[in-house]
């Protein structure tokens, strides 16, 4: 099994006072990927020497840009200084001596400081609110973006893999600054919070055929219309009320064709051929380039950054899934759920023969994680299922213990 971790630019600066990366090789790490695109945050870093408790930049990235990124330009964070190798630069130089690989680590669509100069490139909800945290990968200019983003990343020599995290745009239920609202988590309530309506999706949905002749503008209309007034429904409800149960991808889909008509569909296929017109071009990396990887799951639908798995196997080698908050139990009666997940009922799955290889990406923190039978019972998960390789969230957030109990526990 491989195992990776997780880092920001300011965690290389320090890590040479606490053994460099020959340490890391030493715990038997064999990945290291690099934040190279990344969004605002308060972190509390228990090791940093400069300041426990970092603010991060909004929306920069760790690399310099040089491709033609169209509209949404990329700004070069404070860690990109004149005269000196990129963070990046310096990793894919440097990892190789002590038998480490790079990694870059790019968000896509989330991207608050992009999005607040461009609201027309955000994902917008039924009401016509912009959520400017997230750019609508449906966009042609969101999607030019991101394009060139990889085609810079992929330039590095030395460099091993592209890890794509918020692909699909971002929902309704992904956190924003101070998010608050006093209606409990509800997946369809989510979904409905979560569907765009701006230009581009608009276009897309116009152009999908339900009941064999295009939906149109009018209908599109009609659908918007029936989604405000779901969501006016609950929103006159007492929000103290009872939460439903879980429902799985499949059951939502469900619900959203019998509570919207055939254009749900139109609705679903109109994001899934956004995301393929994002992701086709960047699949051709060439011979000898860095490998393409995906942070995806089974459930595309909720109001957060997953992928539907199986749609994306054969446009990526590697699938990273993402288990920050589950126990490893929870876990281990998701996977064989996720493993066989069937799409979102619009795309045809990919063949298991073309599904691309899989790694489990694991913040190991309490009350998640408390003792070694909890990471040895995701490391025989792994085994069972046939994940190569597991990555560690983070190094910069995690104590060393920490770290040397999760290497030793995976490795």
């Amino acid at each position: 099994m491989d195992l990776g971790i997780y880092a920001h630019p300011w965690d290389l600066r320090a890590l040479p006072a606490h053994g460099g990366l020959r340490r890391l090789a030493d715990l038997g790490f064999r990945d290291v990927a690099l934040a190279v695109s990344y969004h605002a945050g308060r972190w509390l870093t228990p090791w940093q020497p400069d300041s426990r408790v970092r603010f991060l930049e909004d929306g920069t990235v760790h690399y310099r840009p040089r491709a033609n990124y169209g509209r949404l330009v990329p700004l070069p964070s404070c860690e990109v200084r004149e005269g000196e190798p990129t963070p990046l630069e310096w990793l894919c130089e440097h990892a190789a001596e002590h038998g480490l690989r790079a990694r870059a680590w790019a968000v896509l669509t989330h991207n608050t400081r992009l999005g607040e100069q461009n609201r027309d490139c955000c994902v917008q909800n039924a009401f016509g609110d912009a959520y400017t945290y997230s750019l609508c990968h449906g966009n042609e200019h969101v999607q030019c973006y991101a394009q060139a983003m990889v085609s810079d990343l992929r330039a590095h020599r030395g460099l091993h893999a592209i890890e794509l995290e918020a692909i699909l745009s971002l929902g309704h239920r992904h956190s924003s600054h101070h998010d608050k609202n006093s209606f409990p988590a509800d997946a369809f309530i989510d979904v409905l919070m979560s569907a765009c309506f701006c230009d581009s999706c608009i276009e897309a949905m116009a152009t999908m055929k339900v009941e064999s002749a295009p939906l149109g503008h009018d209908a599109i209309v009609g659908l918007r219309r029936k989604i405000r007034v779901l969501l006016e429904a609950r929103f006159a409800e007492d929000c103290m009320a009872a939460v439903g149960k879980k429902a799985s991808p499949q059951q939502l889909v469900e619900r959203l064709r019998a509570e919207l008509g055939p254009a749900a569909l139109a609705l679903l296929g109109a994001r899934t051929l956004s995301l393929m017109k994002l992701l086709l071009p960047m699949q051709k990396l060439g011979v000898g380039a860095p490998i393409l990887c995906a942070q995806a799951n089974y459930d595309s639908l909720r109001g957060n950054a997953a992928l539907p798995f199986p749609i994306v196997g054969g446009v990526v080698q590697e699938c990273a899934m993402t288990v920050y908050g589950e126990k490893a139990a929870e876990v281990a009666s998701a996977l064989p759920h996720l493993l066989a997940a069937n799409g979102d009922g619009v795309v045809p799955p990919r063949p298991v023969a073309q599904r691309p290889s899989l790694r489990l990406c694991l913040h190991p923190r309490a009350p998640q994680y408390q003792t070694d039978d909890d990471l040895r019972l995701l490391r025989d998960l792994c085994a069972q299922h046939g994940i190569h390789a597991v990555s560690i969230y983070h190094l910069g957030l995690l104590p060393w213990r920490t770290i040397e109990r999760v290497a030793k526990a995976f490795s």
